[in-house]
């Protein structure tokens, strides 16, 4: 807020929400929310216990100081500066009063470092004393917005009984508070203390950390309020669009009952036609025969009313016939009752009855996710390894079948074993915002589980999926190298290091280079001769990939680490031997941080030491003698893990090189090591152990938990001798270098089974609830 808008709103900004007057002796609650001290002492009485105090404003519960005085309450030194710009802001019209004879005038002055109004007859005395010539006095009436801000921003004094002019300038860590140096002296002694300032600036960053978080959960919310309002306008005009169809619907069927009842009218009135046509005819015939009767009546009567004797009887022979024709008329006249059409309207009973039934329709969730529809598949929902990734997918559809996909779904996996406990780490759901999720998870132990899928709390297929866990297993898949000097061969292999393309780089010891291979075994290139010089290596062994596409050697005889493009063409290098930081004495193991860091196992100085990409000493770990012999340093999450091979275990720290724990022993049990060499993380993110003397690759947990292990004595496929060095593929396969030992003696270390090659190794596919 700018001071013009906050001298605009500073009465409201100063008074108390319970009193409504200025404050005083302000104090603010963990909830931020102030009131007047004396306010929230009548409010705690009356209305709560004696430990906690409700908000007056927010209703949010708080405690009370531990010796249950609200005087301890925090000050709010901010409002108590804001009181005195309103007081100089108003001092026209109203009187302040004096910091020494507490006199009240409206012709008062501010000295900016007793922080204190002076009226004119003290201000007199104040600027006499020497110490007060420096003092920055400004009269109330010429205080300009500068001057207001510097009010506000005053320093702080503390408020203890006889420290009232000594300024808040330290903070003790142990107590959180901040101190005026007698406090220092007096209530601080021995406890952390660093100047307030500094303390100030730390939090504020941490402040604005939070700020910032909370902005973005608020924007979240904003957000999400956003979408309730658009799904609230969707859902009325949903509602508008339904009624709509509904009413084209019932317009439709009133239109065919209209155009039915149309056609039984059309029939009517045809049947009407077509009789009243033969009706016509049969009048219009009728009115025929009744003239001529009636002309013949007539004649007749004429007759015997008028004629001789003889005309009536010459005449009755021809009345005869006439009458006689009528007569024969007569007989064809046309029978009424007989004759009538009869047409009955026969209503349709089965119509009247579906209507009266049956709806016009139904509303149904076209969109709405219906869980008996939805599928899962995948290999995941049948077997799995044991501390290993098992993959399934579920699609979403509707009630009509159809895939579907509402972000207002809930999706969830369960996954216990036969005793009903959680049998499985590492679960995750991933959305894929089109109906499909996809699932992956570790069981953790041998066996059989019960996997449980739901959707909005309804069963997935409607039953629990059985799945057979086994332990994994891993078996050679191909070898490559033999014992030699030319292109693809090794004399003393020692290293193994994988980039992102799953290319194999090897260090060939004796050979005194770097051999590059397809991850099928096929010879990609080489680089190194033996020499001192830059670019020229002398017994090379641990070797890593960096993400910037460079490969750092370790020169182990040269006691120094070289840089190499990613086609072999020298970079640079550092270190060189002795025992200062950035120095190094038999470098062994290397790898590379999520940093871009170098980690170096500097065996002869006992030291793991990090360096930049570039070759700049950063830190090392292992000071104070607590590693014996270095071999192999990897980071993996939080921690630097470390192959302590003179004391046959894994030690464990974090990232700074703060000491966490160690696991594992000598000895050839499980989880036992014997010369622990080199180290990597699987897929699953659990540690593979090369454990040279007792031939095989063992794998832990990150807490040290033994897993399992892989390989033993002897010379068939996917047995060792001396396991030396392994890294893992971004298939899961894991390619192993080995020592070969005859008669006491160390031959050429071998990367597969009893000769020089390259061992890759898969786990056994008919184990895993994934595709390697």
């Amino acid at each position: 807020m700018d001071i013009k808008t906050l001298l605009h709103n500073l009465r409201e900004e100063v008074s108390c929400p319970v009193c409504t007057n200025i404050y005083t002796d302000p104090k603010h609650l963990p909830c931020l929310h102030s009131f007047c001290l004396q306010c929230l002492k009548q409010w705690h009485r009356t209305s709560h216990g004696r430990d906690t105090i409700r908000c007056p404003k927010c209703q949010v519960v708080s405690r009370v100081p531990d010796n249950g005085d609200l005087k301890d309450l925090p000050t709010s030194f901010y409002l108590n500066g804001l009181i005195d710009v309103l007081a100089i802001k108003e001092c026209k019209t109203s009187q302040v009063g004096c910091g020494n004879c507490q006199k009240k005038s409206s012709k008062c002055s501010y000295c900016f470092h007793c922080c204190m109004f002076w009226c004119d007859e003290c201000l007199i005395g104040h600027n006499i004393i020497q110490g007060n010539k420096d003092h920055r006095v400004v009269a109330l009436e010429d205080f300009q917005e500068k001057d207001y801000e510097d009010v506000i921003k005053r320093p702080l004094y503390c408020s203890k009984q006889r420290h009232e002019k000594e300024e808040l300038k330290y903070f003790c860590k142990n107590c959180e508070t901040a101190a005026c140096q007698s406090c220092v002296l007096i209530d601080h002694a021995g406890h952390a203390i660093t100047h307030l300032e500094e303390e100030a600036e730390k939090q504020k960053l941490e402040m604005k950390s939070l700020i910032e978080t909370q902005r973005r959960d608020l924007q979240a919310k904003i957000n999400t309020m956003g979408r309730l309002t658009e799904d609230c306008a969707k859902l009325i005009q949903l509602s508008k669009d339904i009624k709509r169809e509904v009413q084209t619907f019932v317009d439709n069927l009133i239109a065919t009952i209209e155009a039915k009842k149309q056609n039984i009218f059309t029939a009517v009135d045809d049947e009407t036609k077509r009789f009243l046509e033969a009706l016509t005819t049969q009048k219009t015939e009728t009115e025929s025969e009744i003239k001529i009767i009636e002309e013949s009546l007539e004649k007749a009567e004429t007759i015997l009313r008028r004629s001789t004797n003889v005309d009536v009887l010459q005449g009755k022979k021809s009345l005869e016939k006439i009458f006689q024709g009528a007569d024969e008329s007569q007989s064809k006249d046309y029978c009424y009752p007989e004759r009538l059409p009869v047409l009955v309207f026969v209503e349709n009973s089965k119509i009247v009855n579906t209507i009266n039934a049956e709806e016009i329709g139904t509303l149904q969730m076209e969109n709405r996710t219906k869980a008996s529809q939805s599928a899962a598949d995948g290999k995941g929902l049948e077997e799995a390894i044991a501390n290993r990734e098992a993959h399934f997918t579920l699609t979403t559809r509707n009630a009509k079948g159809r895939q579907c996909y509402d972000e207002r779904d809930h999706v969830t996996v369960g996954i216990m074993d036969e005793q009903g406990r959680d049998c499985a780490r590492d679960l995750r759901i991933t959305d894929n915002k089109d109906g499909r999720y996809q699932v992956s998870y570790s069981p953790r132990n041998e066996g059989r589980c019960k996997l449980t899928i739901k959707v909005n709390g309804e069963n997935v297929g409607g039953s629990q999926f059985l799945v057979l866990v086994k332990t994994f297993q891993f078996k050679p898949v191909l070898s490559f190298g033999e014992e030699g000097s030319s292109l693809g061969k090794f004399d003393l292999p020692w290293g193994v290091a994988v980039n992102a393309r799953d290319e194999i780089a090897v260090t060939d010891q004796n050979n005194h280079r770097v051999q590059i291979f397809s991850s099928e075994g096929k010879f990609l290139r080489s680089f190194g001769k033996k020499g001192d010089k830059a670019g020229e290596l002398r017994k090379p062994r641990g070797i890593a990939f960096h993400n910037n596409g460079n490969i750092f050697v370790a020169d182990s005889a040269n006691d120094r680490i070289q840089i190499f493009s990613g086609e072999g063409e020298y970079v640079g290098s550092f270190g060189g031997k002795g025992n200062l930081d950035s120095q190094l004495n038999n470098p062994l193991g290397l790898s590379v941080d999520s940093d871009g860091n170098i980690i170096v196992a500097d065996s002869i100085n006992r030291l793991i030491k990090i360096f930049s990409p570039g070759g700049k000493f950063l830190r090392k770990i292992g000071e104070q003698g607590s590693l014996t012999f270095p071999f192999h340093c990897i980071q993996y999450d939080r921690y630097l893990i470390v192959s302590e091979r003179g004391e046959h275990c894994i030690k464990v720290f974090d990232r700074n090189g703060n000491f966490l724990y160690t696991f594992g022993k000598q000895g050839g049990g499980d989880g036992e090591i014997n010369n622990p060499r080199c180290l990597s993380v699987n897929k699953s993110g659990q540690l593979m152990v090369c454990d040279e003397c007792n031939h095989r690759i063992q794998v832990f947990e990150l807490n040290g938990k033994f897993v399992g292990k892989f390989g033993t004595r002897g010379e068939n496929s996917g047995e060792f001798d001396t396991p030396w060095a392994i890294a893992a593929l971004s298939t899961g396969r894991a390619v192993v270098v080995e020592f070969v030992s005859r008669g006491g003696l160390v031959s050429p270390p071998l990367l597969t089974m009893n000769k020089p090659k390259v061992l890759v190794l898969s786990a056994d596919k008919t184990c895993t609830g994934r595709n390697d």
